[in-house]
């Protein structure tokens, strides 16, 4: 339940039910990613847009909660999931579905690739006519992989608690398929700390 205040109710009350993003199994995904004591990850988050959340949650977008779990001890399930009692985009009501993980390479944005590679991806970039960065990123939904950049310069996220550089967990991108659109047709990312999942995620609009 999200009790936080939101852009339909300032107030915060009463709280209303999360809706589940995703949920992805370790022998499904396996990957640097997963800790020792998990392999389930649920992300969900409460289907409104939150103009003042707290620091780690991006502004004006879904707060999202992650649940990382061991399958073996989720012994039932609910038969009807809570409703949320409102929202504020439909984009935020993702539709459900079951998917097939894909293992692809992915590389940084441009700007973080060597120099030596740099001349070569200009070339391409120049013989395709796409100036953006999906020549190297693999776009869409994904666990793991490299954040886009396009819209400012590369940054780095540091761990609220131990201040190492974050990684990409996950990316929502907006997905008319799916039914999902966050920000102005973007990716919500969601950053964590390689040593400890333990620690403050931290989640990006871009």
């Amino acid at each position: 339940m999200c009790s936080l205040p939101d852009e339909v109710n300032p107030v915060g009350l009463p709280a209303t039910a999360m809706v589940p993003v995703v949920q992805i199994f370790k022998r499904e995904v396996p990957g640097p990613w997963w800790p020792a004591d998990a392999d389930l990850l649920q992300i969900l988050w409460c289907p409104n847009e939150h103009w003042d959340p707290p620091a780690q949650q991006a502004d004006v977008s879904p707060v999202v909660e992650l649940r990382w779990r061991r399958a073996a001890d989720v012994d039932s399930r609910l038969v009807a999931p809570p409703s949320p009692s409102r929202h504020a985009e439909d984009g935020y009501l993702p539709e459900p579905c079951t998917v097939t993980g894909e293992a692809l390479t992915d590389f940084p944005f441009r700007e973080e690739l060597p120099p030596e590679l740099r001349p070569a991806l200009e070339e391409l970039v120049d013989k395709t006519g796409d100036g953006g960065d999906v020549i190297t990123r693999v776009v869409g939904w994904k666990l793991g992989g490299w954040p886009t950049w396009h819209l400012t310069h590369p940054m780095v996220f540091h761990c609220r608690t131990c201040h190492t550089g974050m990684t990409l967990l996950f990316t929502v991108a907006s997905d008319a398929e799916t039914g999902v659109i966050v920000g102005r047709w973007g990716d919500l990312r969601i950053f964590a700390c390689p040593v400890d999942h333990r620690h403050p995620f931290q989640v990006d609009l871009h």
